[in-house]
């Protein structure tokens, strides 16, 4: 989802909230669900191409939003947040295979059983101490390889259990 804030009049802004419909991002269930749960309806609400993508673009007033503005741009970093250390784990776990196979003798990580395992890292490790600004001032994800390989065994041991 993209968040587009415009002028609309004297000390006003209109905002417009702009949802790609052929590849929706992680956010836009939870933004849409959001505004449901908080019986905000967009002034104007239409569909079409945008950027060369089929969207569905929504267009609130600034003053409507007001506070709301602020919970959907967290929900659009938590998703960010959330896509940043998914990335970093699957980079991390396909380093420590070799090591987690060698401490786990029959270790077999299907796909399906590795995408479990990356959730249930990203749910443990999705916390602020988890990102810094890097040297572009961008959020990176910052992890210590060591409590990763042990989430991972402690994980697929437990799993390992209930199989």
């Amino acid at each position: 989802m993209l968040i587009k804030v415009e002028p609309a009049g004297f000390f006003m802004h209109s905002v417009q909230m702009i949802f790609d419909l052929e590849n929706p991002d992680a956010e836009d269930a939870p933004v849409r669900d959001y505004l449901a749960d908080h019986e905000l309806e967009p002034r104007h609400q239409s569909t079409g191409e945008y950027a060369g993508r089929q969207c569905e673009v929504m267009q609130f007033g600034g003053c409507y939003l007001g506070r709301h503005l602020q919970q959907v741009g967290q929900l659009q970093r938590h998703a960010v947040e959330r896509e940043l250390i998914a990335a970093e784990l699957e980079s991390q776990l396909t380093d420590l295979l070799p090591e987690l196979a060698a401490a786990m003798p029959g270790l077999t990580l299907t796909t399906e059983r590795r995408q479990e395992l990356i959730a249930a890292l990203t749910a443990e490790f999705h916390r602020e101490e988890s990102f810094q600004p890097n040297d572009s001032g961008e959020l990176a994800v910052v992890l210590d390889v060591a409590a990763v390989a042990a989430a991972a065994r402690r994980l697929l041991v437990a799993d390992g259990a209930r199989r």
